[in-house]
């Protein structure tokens, strides 16, 4: 059991002095406690003491003793679990030095493939992680398990994409309550439709407040998206990519040189979600002088155009995965030869594929098959 009394001894004292209270100082405490707990309800688990006491699962038990929702609960185990299997994630977190923030991180990316790996580099990453913020840290975890895996990013992608949920429940006054999750791509996606609506409504209603009009815009959309549900939208929107370049990389290095560049730096988003969103998208180079100054921004190139999307929809009728029956508005013109590689922007080249499909061919490593 994690000795308590010296740590909420320490945290009295620091709250009843008259000076004021160290921010840091507090904070470390604070990890400690939230260390304590989450060793706690794991020997609590483990104890199966649950089951004498009439609950189903720990997470029931948990849920009703401490007041958490289901989820919170599940949470807390599951890192509680994993953190047993960190040793110097969790001996950096009892001390107070990381947050449960950033341990949770770290046992996100734990998994049974690479904890080998992760265990042989936990001690470079608990350095990283004193001197990061969460956020700092997700980012270096990302570039880990992406160079472990070996697929670009794939699975780390599909991880996040699997995780995605939304519950919509009423509450007692009637309204309803909205909680969810969305991987990258597709909370940016939302965030754009979302924020691009809202703009739209802003000036019907100047008394609303900007999250009143993000919930309006929502259901706008909604209604507008139900409508044409059977046909889709029309064209898939299209996503934007802006590849920044500084003036001195330009004269060191030709063009191909810039193609190896969006491969090794491909930004927030795995190289393998970047290269299914290139396969249609409006590409723009924006030129800078140094980090800051931007010199020029390029015509937007490397989609097909309206014409050949009209072609590709004459041809393919819809996705052109055997056996799905998408419409033309829910799919994305799909390179098969991506143009990093040297794919053109074609007829033969290119075919209809539905954002699921997409997904599959790039994050999933599957070969279109031949309708």
């Amino acid at each position: 059991m994690f000795p308590l009394a010296p740590l909420t001894q320490e945290i009295e004292k620091l709250l009843a002095t008259e000076q004021a209270v160290d921010v840091v100082e507090l904070r470390v405490r604070t990890n400690q406690l939230e260390f304590a707990w989450l060793r706690t309800i794991d020997e609590y688990a483990r104890s199966e003491q649950w089951v004498e006491e009439g609950f189903a699962v720990a997470a029931s038990a948990l849920r009703a003793k401490c007041g958490l929702t289901q989820g919170a609960a599940n949470a807390s185990l599951k890192l509680a679990s994993k953190l047993r299997q960190l040793t110097v994630v969790s001996d950096a977190f009892a001390s107070g030095q990381i947050s449960r923030q950033h341990a949770a991180v770290v046992a996100e990316a734990y998994t049974a493939a690479r904890a080998g790996a992760i265990s042989e580099l936990e001690e470079a990453i608990v350095d990283a992680a004193k001197l990061a913020t969460p956020k700092e840290l997700g980012q270096i975890m990302r570039r880990i398990t992406d160079a472990l895996d070996g697929d670009d990013g794939a699975a780390t992608a599909n991880e996040k994409h699997a995780r995605r949920r939304l519950h919509m429940s009423e509450m007692l006054d009637g309204m309803v309550k909205f909680d969810g999750l969305l991987d990258p791509e597709l909370g940016q996606r939302l965030r754009a439709q979302v924020n691009a609506m809202a703009r739209t409504l802003r000036d019907q209603d100047p008394g609303r407040t900007p999250a009143q009009v993000r919930a309006d815009a929502l259901v706008e959309l909604a209604e507008i998206g139900t409508a044409r549900a059977d046909v889709g939208a029309g064209r898939e929107t299209i996503t934007d990519v802006a590849i920044h370049v500084d003036l001195s990389d330009i004269e060191a290095r030709g063009g191909a040189a810039l193609a190896t560049e969006i491969r090794q730096h491909p930004g927030t988003l795995p190289k393998a979600t970047l290269q299914r969103l290139t396969c249609d998208c409006r590409i723009s180079r924006v030129i800078t002088d140094g980090p800051s100054e931007v010199l020029d921004i390029g015509r937007a190139s490397r989609n097909p155009n309206a014409a050949q999307f009209r072609a590709l929809v004459a041809r393919d009728k819809g996705c052109s995965w055997p056996g799905c029956d998408r419409p033309p508005g829910w799919c994305q013109a799909h390179h098969i030869r991506h143009w990093l590689d040297g794919g053109s922007t074609n007829l033969d080249n290119l075919r209809l594929l539905c954002r699921c499909h997409h997904r599959m061919v790039h994050e999933g490593g599957k070969d279109p098959p031949v309708k």
